[in-house]
Order: C-alpha cells, then structure tokens, then sequence
C-alpha cells in the first residue's frame, strides 16, 4: 500500500475514532478472535474511555458495517481501524487521543511505540514486551475475554501511574530548595529524581513512617556517599552500601520518626555541613 493510501486511510481512521468516542450509547467494540496484543490492548483501552460498550470477539476476516460499532485490529469495512500508518491499531486510537484527552495520550504513548514496532515486526529493544504478555497469558489457557481484562486492567494501572506522577511534577515545582538541600515533611509526595532535576543535592524526608535522606547521581558522582554519615546518624538507621540513601523506616519498614534518635532539624543541620565540607573539598 502507497504512503498516500496510508496517509488517507489513516485520516479514515481518525475520524472514525473520534465518530465512535462522540456516539451516544449504546456502542460497541469488535475485535479478532485469538487476540494478540493490538487487538487486546486497543479494545481494552476503547472499553476504558466506553466503559458501557460491549465487545464482540470476530473472524479477523470479519466485515463490520454498524454506524456503533468499531472494529479494532481488522482490515476490512468501513468501521475497521488498523493503523498501517503508525503501526498498529492501539497506536491509532492513542494517536487520536492528543487532543481528546491528552493526560491518557501522554501516558501511553511509550507503549504505543512499542507496540507499532513489534505489530509492523520491527525488532523492540524493549525487555518485557507486550506482545510477550499476552503469549504468557495464552499459554496459561486464559481466554480473549480475560486476556482483555488483563490488558485494561494494566492500562488503568499505567493512566493512574501517570495522573500520579504528573501530581508529583506539580509538587516538586512547589518545594523549596535551601542550598542544594530540600526538606519534604508528612503529607507532602514528590519524588526525589524531580527535586534532583531543579538542582537539589539531598533531599530529607519525614512523614508517619519515618525518615529518610537520599542524594543525587552527581552528588554521588562528585565522590559524595552517605556512607560517610555512619557513626553520625544512630545505629537504628539503615544506610545503603551503594551511599545513596539513608533511612530510619519507610514503606518496606514503616516506623515511627519520633524513634529514629533525631529530630527533622538536627538532621537536616547534620546533611548541610555534611554538604558544605564536601564543597569547600
């Protein structure tokens, strides 16, 4: 097929994702018996954004003609979508989701990418593929209906993750970076590799579960190690061999901070003259 058949049935295909996602209810979703990742992976997230539409598992030969129907990861009629463009059928729908929805199109577009490589069979780097999945699955006698099951219950999972990070992004803009040291108290959840990012040498942790300091590779890579704090910090803490995160508690362990033998600001005085010795080096 010609690039500019491609590129027209693509534009087809669009415009029939969106058709369908506009559809009021009742609607549905067809996809080809024995599914393999597309078609698992791109009903499921259809049956996600259409929680009310039912799924009819078809011949791949299957012609599907009803204006409420969509037919995912087949060729043939007028409300198929295949994605020969980009690859696959999952990487369509996700393309039409940039400007429908684009939390949902942002945080699955590593996985589309994975799966327009391996359903056009371009070799994947990638260590536990999609694909791979859903052949585990099949292997264990678990049918198409649960196989999309599973496929959805991971996409949830994987737009959940992202809404979360994305929280934590915002988080991390807000949190104050004192000289290379950020102190994150109870309530508060951001993660230490956003805070590196804006320039943060150490950040300290304190919440109901403990307390906790961790460092950033280019403090470790400036010959840093929190090793170094041994001695300094009570024999109750843990402190990794690899020097880059100390801990009294935490989600592994939690404990209670006021057991950990110093409080938030003796601690965080403790990590700044650490830091500042190593500068003056």
């Amino acid at each position: 097929m010609s690039d500019e058949t491609n590129e027209t049935r693509s534009t087809q295909e669009t415009a029939r994702i969106r058709d369908w996602l506009s559809t009021e209810d009742p609607v549905s979703i067809a996809t080809h018996i024995r599914v393999d990742a597309d078609a698992a992976f791109s009903a499921a997230l259809l049956h996600i954004l259409r929680p009310r539409a039912s799924i009819a598992f078809v011949r791949a030969d299957s012609v599907i003609v009803a204006p409420d129907c969509i037919a995912v990861d087949l060729s043939n009629g007028p409300r198929s979508v295949k994605g020969l463009r980009v690859g696959s059928a999952f990487g369509a729908v996700v393309d039409a989701l940039r400007d429908i929805d684009r939390p949902v199109h942002d945080a699955l577009t590593a996985w589309a990418s994975q799966l327009n490589e391996t359903d056009s069979g371009v070799p994947c780097r990638d260590r536990l593929k999609l694909s791979q999945l859903v052949d585990c699955w099949r292997c264990l006698g678990i049918g198409d209906g649960e196989i999309l099951e599973r496929a959805e219950e991971l996409l949830r999972g994987r737009i959940a993750s992202s809404r979360m990070r994305d929280g934590h992004r915002r988080n991390a803009e807000k949190a104050v970076i004192d000289g290379s040291v950020c102190v994150i108290g109870p309530g508060v959840h951001v993660r230490s590799c956003d805070l590196f990012k804006r320039g943060a040498q150490a950040v300290i942790r304190e919440s109901k579960i403990g307390q906790c300091i961790t460092i950033s590779r280019q403090a470790q890579a400036a010959g840093m190690s929190l090793c170094e704090l041994r001695g300094l910090l009570p024999d109750s803490w843990f402190i990794h061999d690899g020097g880059f995160i100390a801990c009294y508690g935490g989600v592994k362990s939690p404990k209670d901070p006021r057991g950990s033998g110093v409080g938030l600001q003796e601690l965080e005085d403790l990590v700044r003259i650490w830091i500042t010795s190593h500068q003056k080096q």
